[in-house]
């Protein structure tokens, strides 16, 4: 399996030399149009682990960048020693219900992140809770390889139980597929919870 330092919080904790999340040959959102959520713009705090009470929060970053219909996302993790930081290109796009982003990596820690990281679409789900927090899903490895085998969307399994899966559809039909409820229930979990902060 291929190895990605995909810097998102899990509980306030960077995933760091993760499997490379799913991902996507085309951009979610190519036909239906890119726009920047002004919902989103701002600080966002992740609190630690309950689990871990030496760990410190974590934050998340949104931002519109100089590019058209595009956000930028920059991760803090204060952590231990030094910390880590890193940013990422945004794309979002509105498909039915589900709100979507797209997204690259850019730099980590000052340094521009390695070549897969740099070319890998990875696709989130974000929704808003009545209670104002921001939560962000990545699509589920299993959940979108049984989709993949069962015909649902096109896409390429990587040999072993535990190959990458990676989704090949073409625009127009990635867009239809991830506007429908059997889309974004391929977000099986949270991969993390924010608060704004204020």
């Amino acid at each position: 399996m291929k190895v990605l330092r995909f810097a998102l919080f899990a509980a306030a904790a960077l995933i760091v030399a993760a499997c490379l999340p799913v991902t996507t040959k085309s951009p979610v959102g190519t036909t239906a149009g890119f726009k920047q959520d002004p919902a989103l713009l701002g600080l966002w705090k992740a609190e630690p682990d309950k689990d871990s009470p030496e760990d410190k929060p974590g934050y998340i970053a949104f931002l519109n960048a100089e590019e058209e219909n595009t956000m930028t996302g920059i991760i803090i993790d204060p952590g231990k020693e030094s910390g880590d930081w890193s940013t990422y290109r945004l794309r979002l796009a509105a498909l039915g219900t589900n709100h979507l982003i797209n997204a690259w990596g850019v730099l980590n820690n000052g340094k521009p992140t390695d070549e897969d990281e740099a070319k890998a679409d990875v696709l989130l789900l974000y929704r808003f809770g009545k209670d104002g927090k921001l939560t962000l899903a990545l699509l589920d490895e299993d959940a979108t390889r049984v989709a993949i085998k069962s015909g649902k969307i096109k896409g390429e399994i990587e040999p072993g139980d535990m190959g990458d899966a990676h989704i090949t559809a073409e625009p127009k039909e990635l867009d239809a597929f991830f506007a429908t409820k059997e889309a974004a229930a391929l977000f099986v979990k949270p991969l993390i919870v924010l608060d704004r902060v204020k």
